[in-house]
């Protein structure tokens, strides 16, 4: 890439940024104004609740104690249905269970979802996968079903904006044995759910020196994602010979 190139990218990178910043503040003023106004309509006691337990963390943490198995089947649940995002689910878990529990539990969440997804695509085929998954997408990754190997599905479970919780049904297509698969899955988002709990025990336990640490490398790595995304994206793509949309 040479300096105008570069510069060319910076210019295009900022604009939509803008084009981004803009609406976001507006909606970040309505759902201030949203909360502003239910707080005078909700009852006192019950913010007076919500404010102890976001104070205090290990009251909360009291709260989700027995509620593990709960937690499991909502992790279960987003990868087979999708409806919660799975990183809001593991930074919950981080901040409700701890660290290593709490990562412990979404790793076995979403390996057992994402299992469950592969099983029912085998006993009910394509007509299964085109009723959840885009066509689009089915389209863009129809080479990793027909020709991709476990290491392929580990760096798409590995690489963060890949669809993966899609890509569990897609592999259910392949001829790959469903348990090695389902290990692919555990050791591909392992990394990425271990961020997510340490941040959330981190923002329940407080800030400490390894949380920070953390959160620098995580805004110097999404910054180097931001401005060479198109590059990264491309040479993910053609490595993993998924097709561009």
């Amino acid at each position: 890439m040479t300096k105008q190139d570069f510069i060319d990218l910076l210019k295009r990178k900022f604009s939509s940024l803008i084009m981004i910043l803009i609406p976001a503040f507006v909606i970040m003023l309505v759902i201030g104004a949203l909360i502003w106004g239910l707080g005078y309509m909700i009852p006192e006691e019950w913010t007076a609740k919500i404010s102890f337990y976001i104070n205090n963390p290990s009251e909360l943490r009291k709260l989700g104690e027995g509620s593990e198995w709960l937690f499991i089947a909502i992790q279960v649940l987003q990868v087979v249905i999708a409806p919660i995002p799975g990183q809001a689910a593991a930074f919950a878990g981080g901040f409700i269970f701890g660290f290593w529990k709490g990562w412990a539990l979404t790793t076995l969440g979403l390996v057992i979802g994402s299992l469950i997804a592969m099983v029912l695509v085998r006993l009910l085929g394509i007509s299964l996968v085109r009723k959840i998954v885009p066509e689009s997408i089915i389209q863009r990754f129809d080479s990793v079903i027909s020709d991709g190997g476990y290491m392929t599905f580990f760096m798409i479970f590995l690489l963060p904006a890949l669809p993966d919780d899609a890509v569990c049904f897609l592999a259910g297509l392949t001829k790959l044995k469903l348990l090695p698969l389902s290990l692919v899955c555990l050791l591909g988002r392992a990394p990425g759910m271990a961020v997510l709990s340490l941040t959330g025990a981190g923002f329940a336990d407080g800030l400490t020196l390894w949380v920070e640490v953390l959160f620098a490398v995580m805004m110097v790595a999404s910054v180097v994602l931001w401005l060479f995304w198109e590059v990264i994206e491309a040479w993910v793509y053609d490595f993993l010979k998924i097709k561009r949309s």
